[in-house]
């Protein structure tokens, strides 16, 4: 199961949550969630996430009006460790409901990831996927920025000729 936390975590008072995270090949017909993914051609991240509770309005109507998306790539094994892809996306606007849910779909250039030359260690052409969503605060001390992390999924890289 992937690892994912968001920070605040205040019970009811203000919680986030990360529902979808997919690699979607877009050369596929109907593009398709896949994890094997072909390094001479760009892909896509699709996250979505949610936050909720009664703080929820307060947070949001104070803090920076865009969300900041980006998306990492760890080797598992010999290999890079790199960031892939990053956007941002605007948090609304006011008034803000008690729920809100965002979506953003990232790419991921071609060529961005090397795979692996069988034969040879490094690099692996395994990759563990982590994906940021962070709304900043210029409040100051004790910090109300809102951050979260999904880690997860794992993708290969292949040239599939």
């Amino acid at each position: 199961m992937p690892l994912t936390e968001f920070d605040p975590d205040k019970g009811p008072l203000f919680t986030g949550e990360f529902t979808k995270v997919d690699v979607i090949d877009p050369a596929l017909p109907g593009h398709v969630r896949n994890l094997v993914i072909d390094p001479t051609k760009p892909f896509e991240i699709v996250v979505e996430w949610k936050i909720e509770g009664s703080d929820v309005p307060l947070y949001l109507t104070a803090l920076d009006a865009t969300w900041s998306i980006e998306a990492f790539a760890e080797s598992i094994g010999p290999g890079p460790d790199l960031h892939i892809a990053s956007d941002t996306l605007s948090k609304g606007t006011a008034p803000f409901p008690t729920t809100k849910t965002y979506s953003k779909t990232l790419t991921v250039p071609a060529n961005k990831l090397p795979e692996h030359d069988p034969g040879q260690d490094d690099p692996s052409g395994v990759y563990m996927l982590v994906v940021t969503v962070f709304l900043n605060s210029n409040i100051g001390a004790p910090g109300f920025d809102i951050s979260g992390f999904h880690e997860g999924p794992m993708i290969r890289v292949e040239n599939p000729i």
